[in-house]
């Protein structure tokens, strides 16, 4: 587990450009401002992927960014820029009685809300499917959030998991306050790499990602959950795939020849109270994967039974 050294809170001008030095001793130079706003996006452009580094996340003002663009791909907005439809009969149905006490009462008997989605415009993954749920859960919202950036835990609730390792880690804490912080944002954040063995696959399956989990915030702009929680106590979770330099492909020494690089373009947990419960928490959760090994036509329906089988694996841990 590799830390980098941010520079102190600046008091001076002189102290505000202190560069940030990456776990070689190296100093960073800033990326350019399209790399920058194109790593933020929901659907990353092509160019703008292929000409990654691996080092555009270790920038707070990337993580401050991608935090948003995640909030914003689980609202209702992102129907701007994302197709959405309901992936199966039982959510299609509940949906078109356009009766939000009927929803909560689903939601409420571990009913899961489930969509599949596509972009509407071109870029790295436009392609493949997005899927997204709505689910009670039977824990906190910061004990959601905190069991989601535990890499130690990771293997209670994905079976396929060989293993998640911290790579690098920025800072520690999902409550982290700004202004004590040594990136100067809040929250927890890290670079991940995570072991999968699907089934009927022979090869492992690799992700490196960036996790950034926070509080939400008022100008988060939230709005209301369908059980009526708000950004208050209230977090985000964000993830996504690393690539260039470093993390730029599999090293095919010796017996990680058996591994294919996956990726998640984006994940996002969008996690709210359940007013009256406290140990429980209203989940949005967005998924946007890249597994070479699954099969475009298939792509859909792995991707909803993986999105589906998560909340049931979370739901098993507290039974």
């Amino acid at each position: 587990q590799k830390k980098i050294n941010f520079p102190p809170p600046a008091t001076t001008t002189k102290e505000a450009n202190s560069p940030i030095i990456d776990e070689e001793g190296e100093a960073l130079t800033e990326p350019s401002t399209a790399i920058l706003s194109g790593i933020v996006k929901p659907l990353i452009p092509t160019n703008i992927w292929n000409s990654l580094t691996g080092r555009e996340f270790f920038f707070p003002s990337v993580l401050s960014a991608l935090a948003k663009t995640g909030i914003q791909t689980v609202l209702p907005s992102s129907s701007e820029f994302i197709e959405w439809k309901p992936a199966d009969t039982k959510t299609k149905k509940l949906l078109a009685l356009n009766d939000d006490k009927a929803v909560r009462s689903a939601l409420a008997d571990k009913d899961v809300l489930v969509w599949i989605g596509k972009f509407k415009n071109e870029g790295h993954g436009s392609h493949l499917p997005l899927v997204k749920t709505t689910s009670i859960l039977p824990l906190a919202p910061r004990d959601m959030a905190s069991l989601l950036m535990d890499s130690e835990k990771v293997k209670s609730y994905n079976k396929m998991s060989l293993g998640r390792a911290d790579e690098v880690v920025f800072q520690e804490g999902i409550d982290n306050d700004a202004d004590e912080s040594p990136m100067g944002i809040g929250g927890e954040a890290k670079i991940v790499r995570n072991l999968t063995k699907p089934p009927l696959s022979k090869k492992l399956m690799e992700f490196v990602t960036v996790m950034y989990a926070r509080r939400l915030k008022a100008d988060d702009n939230v709005g209301i959950g369908i059980m009526g929680g708000n950004y208050e106590d209230g977090y985000a979770v964000v993830s996504r795939a690393v690539s260039g330099g470093q993390w730029g492909s599999v090293n095919q020494d010796g017996e990680e020849s058996e591994r294919t690089r996956s990726e998640i373009l984006l994940g996002m947990n969008l996690i709210r109270t359940v007013p009256g419960e406290a140990g429980k928490c209203e989940v949005t959760a967005v998924t946007h994967c890249n597994s070479p090994s699954v099969p475009k036509m298939l792509a859909g329906s792995v991707g909803v039974k993986g999105a589906v089988d998560f909340v049931r694996d979370i739901r098993a841990m507290f039974n």
